[in-house]
C-alpha cells in the first residue's frame, strides 16, 4: 500500500474457466447455445440441485434446440435464470453494488419473467436508451461476466468467488457509517484506533493542567474543535482578509502579492505549490520540487466530461462562493470559468498511473528556466518571499501541468485566477469554518459518490484532534496500544520474510546473477521502520493552542501548527536528509515504502487485530499482515521502485536483459488483472493498478513461502485471514472513481486474482477445470 492512497474497496465479478480467454487480442466469437448450455451446466451445477440440460434448454416451437446457432442474448439470460433457479434477495453489500430499478424496453412477454428475477437480483445492466438489446449476440467472456455477477450474489461456494464466500456473512450485514465512503477490514480498524483515541482525550478533558503542557495542548484543541457554537459565531472572518484581498486584486502582481502574503501568515499558497523532499538522483539531500496548480475533481471526472460530476462540482463551488457573499449568478458564472480552467490542466496532467515514474516526475529546472516558464510572474521573488530560495534547481513533477499553469498565470486570466484562488482557500479551509460549510462540503461528497449521513460533532472533533495533535497524541497511542512484545515478534517476521524474499531472488531463473546482486544489496540495506519511531517529532512543543474564551480558535490552533510544520519543512531545504524520520502517524492503519530512502514504515496503527496478533496462529499472522510486509517490500521491486538503487536513488542497476525480461512479465500482469469487473459495468485497470499488483504478487509469493516451511503448515488459516483481511464495501458511485484513480486493485481482485497464481490455493481447497477460480498453469503468473 502507498500512502496515498487508501484504496480498499469492492465486490468484483471473477473470470473463470480455463477453457475461456477474457483477455485475447482478438475479438471472440458469440456463443453458441449449445455453448451456452454446456457453460451452464458447469458454472451452475453447485447451485442447483439435479439441474440438466433439459432445464436449461427446451428450444423452439418446432422442437429444435438449434445448439450451432449463436444465442441471442436474450436466450442466453432466459438459459441461466432457468439454471441457477431461485436466486438470492440482495442485501447489505450487493444491495450497494448491484443495478436496480432498472425497465428494459425490448423484453419480450415470454422472457419477462425471467428478465425481471435476474433484475430483482441486481445483476443486469443495459444500454444507455433502455433496452437490454435481445437480439445481440454475447461472447462466452461477456457470459461469464454474467454468470460471475451470480456467483457473488451466492456466495456460496468458495472455489467460484472465494473471497465471497469468505466474506459472505459479513458482506451480506455490512454498512458504512453515516458520513463514510467505505466500510471494511481496514476502516473497522481505523474506527478501533479512533475509539482508542477518544478514549485517550476523553481522559485529558475538563481538567486543569499547566500551561504549555502537553495535556493542555491536546485537552484544548480538542475543546475548541468540539467548539460549534463560537465556531459558527466566527464564520468566515478568519478568512475574511485574504478573500478581500483576492477579490480586490486589480492586477496579476496584485493577486500574486496577496497570495504570497498570506503564504506567510498561514503557509497556505493557492498560486504556488511546491513540497520539499529527497532529491531522487541525490536522495541523501532535500530538493524543491514543484507541484503545480491543483483541481477538485480527479483528471478522469474531467477528462471523460462526467456531466454528474461537473454538476455536483459547480454547485458545490457556487454554494460556498455564495456563502461568501456572492449573488448565484455570479458566483455559478465563476464556478463554471473555475471548472473550465482546471479541466484545461487536468487535460495535460500526467495520468494516475504516470505519477510515480521518476523518469516523468523527475524534470530538474535551474532557476533561471524556472523562472522563464512564468511570462508575467517574478518566480524568483516569489520563491524569496516562501523562502525556498536557497536552492540551485526546481524539480516540476508535472512539465505539462506546469507549462499549461503558466500559461493561466498571465493579466488576461485575472479574473478565472481570482475566482480560482478564492474558491481553492474555501476548500482548503472550509473544515475550519462555520457549518455552513461543512454543510455544503458533505452535499458534494453525496451527490458524487452516494456518501449517506454525517460525522457527529464530536467525531469530527477526535479525527481533527488526532491529525493536527499527533505529534503529541502518537505517543500516548504508542504506549497504551504497541507492547515491546509485538514490536519484537514484527521485527522477527520482518527479518523472516526479507531472508526469504533474498532466497526468491537467488531461485529466479529470468534474471543474472549480477542483477541479483544488486537486488540483494538493495535488501540488505532496506531500513526498517516498525511501532513507532526512536524519536518523536519536537514541533508541537513551540506551539501555544488557546481556547476560544483565551483568545484562541479551530482556525487559529490548527494554522498554528501548521505554519510550524510548513516552516519545519522548509529549514530542511538543501540540507541532508534524516532518514530516521518518520512519514506518517503511528496510529496510521496503513504501510508504506519509500523508495528514497529504501525504506518500509509499519505503524503501531496497523499492527493490531485482526491485522496482527501476538496470540494468533503464525499462519493468520502471515496471510494478513506478512501478507503486507511482503507487499510493501515488494514496492522496492515494482514497475517503479525498480528504477532506484540501495541508496535510494534513481539509477539503473538492471543488466539490459534483465530489465527486458522484467518489463515483459510487467504485461503480462497488465493483462491478467485488467478487464476484471468490479461492479456491474466498472473494471479493474491493469496498468493502472501495476505496481500494487506487482506488491501484492510478491507479497503473497513470499509470506506464503514462509508458510511452506512451517511444520505441518495450515493453508486454510493463511488464505482465509488473507481473504478477511481484505473485506470491503463501499457505493458503487466511489467504487467506479477509485477505478479509474486508486493505483491499488479492488480488494476483492487483490484476494481471488493473487491468490490464484499459487498451487498451494488448488491443493487446499480442490480448486479444478471449470470451477470460477481455476486458471491453467500455463495462465498464471509470478515475478519474484
Amino acid at each position: 500500500m502507498k500512502k496515498k492512497c487508501l484504496s480498499l474497496l469492492m465486490a468484483i465479478a471473477m473470470v473463470l474457466p480455463a477453457s475461456v480467454s477474457v483477455y485475447a487480442d482478438e475479438t471472440p466469437p458469440p456463443a453458441t447455445r449449445g455453448e451456452i448450455v454446456n457453460t451452464l451446466l458447469t458454472a451452475a451445477d453447485a447451485y442447483t440441485s439435479g439441474m440438466n440440460k433439459e432445464t436449461v434448454i427446451q428450444g423452439y416451437e418446432d422442437g429444435q434446440l438449434r445448439e450451432k446457432e449463436p444465442a441471442k442474448k436474450i436466450e442466453a439470460l432466459v438459459m441461466l435464470s432457468r439454471a441457477f433457479g431461485d436466486l438470492p434477495k440482495p442485501v447489505g453489500n450487493d444491495l450497494r453494488s448491484g443495478t436496480f430499478g432498472v425497465e428494459f424496453t425490448d423484453v419480450p412477454a415470454w422472457a419477462k419473467g425471467d428478465v425481471e428475477k435476474l433484475v430483482k437480483a441486481g445483476v443486469l445492466t443495459g444500454n444507455p436508451d433502455g433496452t437490454l438489446g435481445v437480439n445481440d449476440n454475447m461472447t462466452i467472456a461477456e457470459f461469464q461476466t454474467i454468470i460471475a455477477r451470480v456467483w457473488a450474489l451466492e456466495g456460496s461456494h468458495l472455489n467460484d468467488d472465494f473471497y465471497e464466500a469468505i466474506n459472505k456473512q459479513w458482506l451480506n450485514k455490512s454498512t458504512i457509517s453515516a458520513g463514510e465512503i467505505m466500510g471494511g477490514g481496514f476502516p473497522e480498524l481505523h474506527k478501533q484506533n479512533n475509539d482508542k483515541i477518544a478514549k485517550i482525550i476523553d481522559g485529558l478533558t475538563g481538567k486543569p493542567f499547566a500551561e504549555g503542557t502537553k495535556e493542555q495542548k491536546l485537552a484544548d484543541f480538542y475543546a475548541t474543535a468540539l467548539d460549534t457554537a463560537n465556531r459558527n459565531k466566527q464564520g468566515i472572518q478568519p478568512i475574511q482578509k485574504y478573500l478581500t484581498a483576492m477579490d480586490g486584486a486589480k492586477t496579476l502582481d496584485g493577486l500574486v502579492q496577496a497570495d504570497l502574503a498570506m503564504e506567510k501568515e498561514l503557509g497556505l499558497s493557492m498560486l504556488f505549490r511546491f513540497t520539499i523532499m529527497g532529491d531522487a538522483k541525490n536522495s541523501s539531500k532535500n530538493a524543491l520540487y514543484y507541484t503545480g496548480l491543483t483541481t477538485g475533481l480527479d483528471k478522469n471526472s474531467y477528462v471523460t466530461e462526467d456531466a454528474k460530476a461537473k454538476e455536483a462540482y459547480i454547485q458545490y463551488i457556487t454554494k460556498i462562493l455564495m456563502l461568501t457573499g456572492e449573488e448565484e449568478s455570479a458566483a455559478k458564472a465563476r464556478a463554471e470559468k473555475v471548472y473550465e480552467m482546471e479541466k484545461s490542466l487536468a487535460s495535460v496532467s500526467l495520468e494516475p498511473h504516470e505519477q510515480g515514474d521518476v523518469n516523468k516526475y523527475y524534470n530538474p529546472y535551474t532557476i533561471e528556466q524556472f523562472d522563464d516558464l512564468f511570462k508575467e510572474v517574478d518566480m524568483k521573488q516569489a520563491l524569496k518571499s516562501m523562502k525556498v530560495d536557497n536552492t540551485d534547481k526546481v524539480i516540476v513533477s508535472d512539465v505539462k501541468l506546469a507549462q499549461k499553469g503558466a500559461e493561466f498565470l498571465t493579466e488576461s486570466n485575472l479574473e478565472v485566477l481570482k475566482a480560482y484562488s478564492k474558491v481553492q482557500l474555501l476548500m482548503a479551509t472550509s473544515g475550519l469554518l462555520s457549518d455552513e460549510f461543512r454543510n455544503a462540503a458533505n452535499e458534494f461528497s453525496a451527490a458524487l459518490y452516494g456518501v449517506s449521513g454525517k460525522k457527529t460533532d464530536r467525531e469530527i472533533a477526535v479525527s481533527m484532534t488526532k491529525s493536527t495533535m499527533s505529534g503529541y497524541l502518537e505517543q500516548m497511542f504508542a504506549e497504551k496500544h504497541f507492547s515491546p512484545e509485538a514490536k519484537k515478534d514484527v521485527e522477527q517476521m520482518v527479518k523472516k520474510l526479507i531472508a526469504t524474499y533474498e532466497k526468491r531472488i537467488q531461485s529466479l531463473d529470468w534474471m543474472s546473477e549480477t542483477t541479483k546482486a544488486k537486488a540483494i544489496k538493495k535488501l540488505d540495506t532496506m531500513i526498517v521502520k516498525i511501532g513507532y519511531p526512536d524519536k518523536w517529532d519536537t514541533t508541537l512543543d513551540k506551539i501555544a493552542i488557546k481556547t476560544y474564551d483565551k483568545g484562541g480558535s479551530l482556525f487559529s490552533n490548527t494554522f498554528a501548527v501548521t505554519t510550524a510544520s510548513i516552516d519545519k519543512l522548509k529549514s530542511k531545504l538543501g540540507k541532508p536528509v534524516d532518514r530516521t524520520e518518520w512519514g506518517t502517524s503511528v496510529y496510521t492503519v496503513n504501510a508504506f515504502y519509500n523508495a528514497l530512502n529504501n525504506d518500509i514504515t509499519f505503524p503501531a496503527g496497523i499492527l493490531q487485530a485482526p491485522f496482527y496478533d501476538i496470540n494468533a496462529r503464525p499462519e493468520e499472522n502471515f496471510g494478513a499482515i506478512g501478507m503486507i510486509i511482503g507487499h510493501e517490500i515488494s514496492h522496492a521491486f515494482d514497475n517503479n521502485g525498480s528504477a532506484y538503487d540501495e541508496n535510494g536513488n534513481a539509477n539503473n542497476w538492471w543488466t539490459e536483459e534483465d530489465f527486458k525480461k522484467f518489463k515483459e512479465k510487467n504485461q503480462e500482469l497488465i493483462k491478467f488483472y485488467n478487464g476484471i469487473e468490479i461492479v456491474p459495468g466498472v473494471v479493474n485497470d491493469g496498468l493502472l493498478t501495476l505496481s500494487e499488483n506487482v506488491a501484492d504478487l510478491g507479497g503473497m509469493a513470499a509470506s506464503l513461502q514462509v508458510v511452506s516451511e512451517m511444520n505441518n503448515p495450515d493453508y486454510k488459516a493463511y488464505f482465509e485471514s488473507n481473504a478477511k483481511m481484505w473485506k470491503s464495501t463501499t457505493t458503487k458511485e466511489f467504487a467506479a472513481t477509485l477505478s479509474t484513480n486508486d493505483v491499488h486493485s479492488a480488494n476483492k481482485v487483490r484476494v481471488n486474482r493473487t491468490i490464484v497464481n499459487f498451487p498451494e490455493f488448488y491443493e487446499t481447497y480442490g480448486i479444478k477445470p471449470g470451477d470460477g477460480m481455476f486458471v491453467a498453469p500455463e495462465d498464471r503468473v509470478s515475478i519474484w
